[in-house]
This record gives structure tokens, C-alpha cells and sequence, in this order.
């Protein structure tokens, strides 16, 4: 049996990448997969872009402009597959990826997601802090969302992205999934080629780490409130 699968992908002003990102995905995805965009009010030329992908997996959205939090919310509310991967508009799917994660999930129905390895690259402009070379060759669950395959069931246990958060989404996310106890394995593969260029909201390194210093305090206050809870029953 095969799993039907949605790849998320968020842009604004992704002219620049999104063609290259989005076939890096059609080339690994089955006829009944679908690739769901989210144009978040862009003011270039993506929609032209596009439209020169003449491809029926392809399903574009209005976004509402109010980032990519949000933007990922609408498209989780409107996926159909049975697995779920994000993919930003500026990054890539290496070889094999979709056809590895995809064996596994088929071949452990108690997985709720599987996580493969991160390969960072620096593009023009980009900013190699080293948290971030750090990650190259990791697996790294938390860190980056697009190195994994949910099952779209798990993903629904919990309420979307806090729309809240600038930085930080994707780890405050995989904390709640966490939290409901998702069991996931790692994957011997390259999941995702993160692209850093000179237009990576993350170029920030202060707000960065105020953001993840932010999404810990969130988690623990979470772990608090949930033994408040236990401690009364």
C-alpha cells in the first residue's frame, strides 16, 4: 500500500528559488502527491513563476500576509495525504530523499514521522554561523522541519504553528509533537538542502537565540503547568 503525500511550501518574494525548489519535489513524487503553495502576499513575480510550472500536483493558495506561521496553517488545512513534509521555497530535496522516508513509514506503521540528515549550503551573501555548520551532516530533529515526513494524523493532535512566533516555529511545533509522545526514527539519508543566502530571516543571530531562549521558556512553562495538573488529580 502506498502513502498519499503533501509537501507544504510557504513563499513570499521567492522568485529567486521556488522553480528549483519545487522540481527538486515533482521529480520524487507520485501522480496522486501534491505539492500545496502558500503565496503569503508576495510582490514579485512568484505567481509568474508559477504558472510556468504547468504541473496538476501543484496547488496554489492565498495566504493571508501574515508569515510563514500562518502560512504553513493554511496549507495543513488543506492537505488530503496520509504523510505530510514541509519544504521552504529557497530549499531543496536532495536524491532519494522522498523514496527513502517513504519505505520507512510504509514499512513501520507505529511511526508518527521520520527525521533524515540536514546538508546545509552557502549560497552568495549567505551567513555560515557555525550553529549552523554545525548542523551539516546531522539528523537533528527539531532543528529544521523539512528533514522529516509526518504522518498527517499526528500532525493534526496538535493546534499548527503559533502564528505568534517570527522565529523559532518550527522548534516551539516539534516540542508539541513531543509532548504527544511521537515516535519517530532517523533515516539513512540527506533529507534537505538548507539554502543560506543573503535573505535568511535566521541572518539575525541575537534574535535567533532570544527566540529559542523564548521557545524554551514556552516548553517549560508547558511542563509546568501540565504537572500542576497531575500534582491536583
Amino acid at each position: 500500500m502506498t502513502l498519499r503525500a503533501s509537501i507544504i511550501m510557504p513563499v513570499r518574494n521567492g522568485v529567486r528559488f521556488i522553480a528549483e525548489a519545487i522540481n527538486s519535489a515533482l521529480r520524487q513524487l507520485a501522480p496522486d502527491d501534491e505539492i500545496v503553495v502558500i503565496d503569503d502576499a508576495s510582490t514579485d513575480a512568484t505567481r509568474s513563476v508559477l504558472a510556468r510550472i504547468p504541473d496538476p500536483r501543484i496547488r496554489v493558495l492565498d495566504g493571508l500576509g501574515r508569515g510563514v506561521s500562518s502560512a504553513r496553517n493554511l496549507g495543513l488545512a488543506a492537505a488530503v495525504g496520509e504523510v505530510i513534509a514541509f519544504l521552504d521555497h529557497d530549499d531543496l530535496w536532495p536524491v532519494e530523499r522522498h523514496r527513502t522516508m517513504m519505505q520507512a513509514m510504509m514499512d513501520d506503521p507505529q511511526l508518527d514521522a521520520v527525521f533524515g540528515r540536514i546538508r546545509v549550503r552557502i549560497d552568495l551573501g549567505g551567513t555560515a554561523w557555525p550553529w549552523l555548520l554545525h548542523l551539516d551532516g546531522r539528523h537533528a530533529p527539531g532543528s529544521h522541519l523539512a528533514n522529516a515526513l509526518f504522518r498527517s494524523n499526528m500532525l493534526r493532535r496538535i493546534d499548527g504553528f503559533d502564528e505568534s512566533l517570527r522565529l523559532g516555529e518550527d522548534l516551539d511545533y516539534f516540542n508539541r509533537l513531543q509532548e504527544m509522545r511521537m515516535r519517530f526514527a532517523l533515516c539513512d539519508v540527506d533529507a534537505i538542502i538548507y539554502r543560506r543566502h543573503a535573505e535568511n530571516v535566521t541572518n539575525d543571530q541575537r534574535a535567533v537565540q532570544n527566540t529559542v531562549f523564548d521557545v524554551i521558556r514556552r516548553k517549560m512553562d508547558r511542563n509546568g503547568r501540565s504537572k500542576s495538573r497531575a500534582d491536583g488529580a
